[in-house]
C-alpha cells in the first residue's frame, strides 16, 4: 500500500485544473456553489473522523470557477462517511484492505452501485471480481468512467432504477412487448396448436 499511495500522491500532484475544455486540463471546474460546497463539507468529515488529506483538500487560488483541488484521503475505513456517501466532486479516498475477498466485500458493502473497477495481471482474480463485485458496471484495468453508451448502463443498490438504459437493452426500456398470432390455417382449431394435425402425422 505506501507504494501504491506514493505512486498516487505524486500523479494527483501533476493534476491540472483549469477551463474544462482545455485539453490540457485534467481537473475541470464543479457544476455549481452548492456542489463546490458539499465537496468541501465531506473533506471537513473526513478529517472530523480521522482520515488524513495527502493532497489537496482546499480550494484553489483562483479567481473565477468553482474548482476544488484534487484530494486523497488517506486512512479511510469502510465506515466512514466518505467511504459510504456520494460527493461528486475530485476526491480520493485510500482504504487499505488485506484480500481480494475483503475487497469485494468492501465495495458490496456501500449502498451505492454503479461500476467498480480492478487493476490486476492475474486473470483468476479478474474473473473472481467479474463475479462477486454487485455494481452494474466492472472494468478490468481501467478506470470507472461509469459511462459506456454501447453497453447496457445503470447501477444497483441505491443507484439508478434497475433498468438498463444504453446499448441494445434500451429497445426494451423504452418499449413494450407485444404478441402477434396468425392462423392461415382457414379453421377453427382448439389452442395455439393444432393437436389433430400433429397426431395425424404421427
Amino acid at each position: 500500500l505506501p507504494r501504491l499511495t506514493e505512486a498516487l500522491i505524486e500523479q494527483t500532484k501533476t493534476l491540472r485544473i483549469g477551463y474544462g475544455l482545455d485539453e490540457s486540463v485534467q481537473v475541470g471546474p464543479l457544476v455549481n456553489r452548492k456542489a463546490l460546497d458539499k465537496v468541501e463539507y465531506y473533506v471537513g468529515v473526513a478529517r472530523d473522523e480521522g482520515a488524513q488529506v495527502l493532497v489537496g483538500g482546499a480550494r484553489p487560488s483562483m479567481e473565477r470557477g468553482f474548482f476544488y483541488q484534487p484530494t486523497l484521503l488517506g486512512g479511510v475505513n469502510p465506515n466512514m462517511r466518505v467511504a459510504n456517501e456520494e460527493i461528486f466532486g475530485p476526491v480520493l479516498s485510500i482504504i487499505e484492505v488485506a484480500s481480494l475477498e475483503e475487497a469485494i466485500e468492501v465495495n458490496n458493502g456501500v449502498n451505492y452501485g454503479l461500476s467498480s473497477s480492478i487493476f490486476t495481471e492475474n486473470v483468476n482474480a479478474a474473473f473472481r471480481a467479474m463475479r462477486d463485485l454487485t455494481t452494474g458496471i466492472v472494468y478490468i484495468n481501467h478506470g470507472t468512467t461509469g459511462a459506456e453508451i454501447q453497453f447496457p448502463f445503470g447501477g444497483t443498490r441505491g443507484t439508478g432504477n434497475g433498468m438498463r438504459e444504453a446499448g441494445q437493452t434500451a429497445l426494451d426500456t423504452f418499449t413494450e412487448w407485444k404478441s402477434v398470432y396468425v392462423d392461415y390455417s382457414g379453421r377453427l382449431q382448439r389452442a395455439q396448436i393444432d393437436t389433430d394435425a400433429i397426431l395425424g402425422e404421427l
